[in-house]
């Protein structure tokens, strides 16, 4: 049975993400700096569909390391990794300034979760991957396909779009390095999606609130409607499965449309 290492997995995306690979027969390795709320996904889950938990810090090097480590000598190896760890609401608000206001601090922090975070964990997992294959999902961001979401709550959002941008192109190094040890590297960029802070129901009503105001820029995506993590998750299991087996370095737009481009 394939083990599978996800950080963030107590966020929204990351849990959905785990559900639609333990439906495709996978164990799960759950990683998230939120030790209460990851032990209720593992409960969730069950448990002979958990391989680990690891109440961990992406920005942590060495803690990072360590933990795929430790992972992989309890489950036999590893076969794959989604990078779903993202930051609270703390890092997502600091964000939405003009960049000519943005603090070095709020760069560094939105960095250092957003791109570092998937650095750690992918430095960390392919040696092992390197040993029998496997394959890498990282989540970006409709923000990394072009510079910021196109809606206006999201307006300024040079940050956050730097850092997704960065997971887009370390992904495709990686694909290109990795393919002849047998692992693929792709990434998902979702749009606007829930989060374990906002519910989709939540965003309908914003967009509403949106197109009342804004007459014309309330709408999510050419369907009418905001990401749900369950897309993203089905998203994933995809790219992890043999199902994507010739598809390598790519990045799977997952917006609805609203990156038409």
């Amino acid at each position: 049975m394939e083990v599978g290492f996800i950080t963030g997995g107590a966020g929204a995306i990351g849990r959905a993400s785990a559900r639609a690979l333990v439906r495709d027969g996978w164990r799960v390795v759950l990683a998230d700096i939120d030790g209460d709320e990851l032990h209720r996904v593992a409960v969730d889950l069950g448990e002979q569909a958990v391989a680990g938990i690891f109440v961990l810090d992406v920005t942590d090097f060495d803690g990072v390391h360590s933990a795929v480590r430790e992972a992989a000598k309890a489950n036999g190896g590893l076969q794959g990794l989604v990078t779903a760890a993202g930051g609270g609401r703390g890092i997502a608000g600091a964000s939405k300034v003009p960049f000519i206001d943005t603090a070095p601090e709020s760069w560094d922090r939105m960095i250092e979760v957003h791109l570092n975070g998937v650095y750690y964990a992918c430095h960390a997992v392919l040696p092992i991957l390197y040993g029998g294959g496997g394959a890498i999902v990282n989540i970006a961001s409709g923000a990394g396909l072009r510079g910021g979401p196109p809606h206006l709550r999201q307006l300024h959002a040079s940050v956050y779009s730097a850092a997704k941008a960065g997971v887009i192109a370390l992904t495709q190094s990686i694909a290109q390095e990795a393919g002849a040890k047998g692992v693929r590297a792709n990434c998902i960029a979702p749009g606007r999606t829930e989060s374990r802070w906002k519910s989709w129901q939540e965003m309908e009503r914003m967009q509403r609130e949106e197109e009342t105001r804004y007459p014309g820029s309330g709408r999510a995506s050419p369907l009418g409607r905001f990401g749900r993590a369950s897309d993203m998750g089905e998203a994933v299991a995809f790219l992890m499965s043999e199902r994507a087996g010739y598809i390598t370095g790519a990045c799977l737009d997952v917006t609805g449309g609203i990156r038409l481009h």
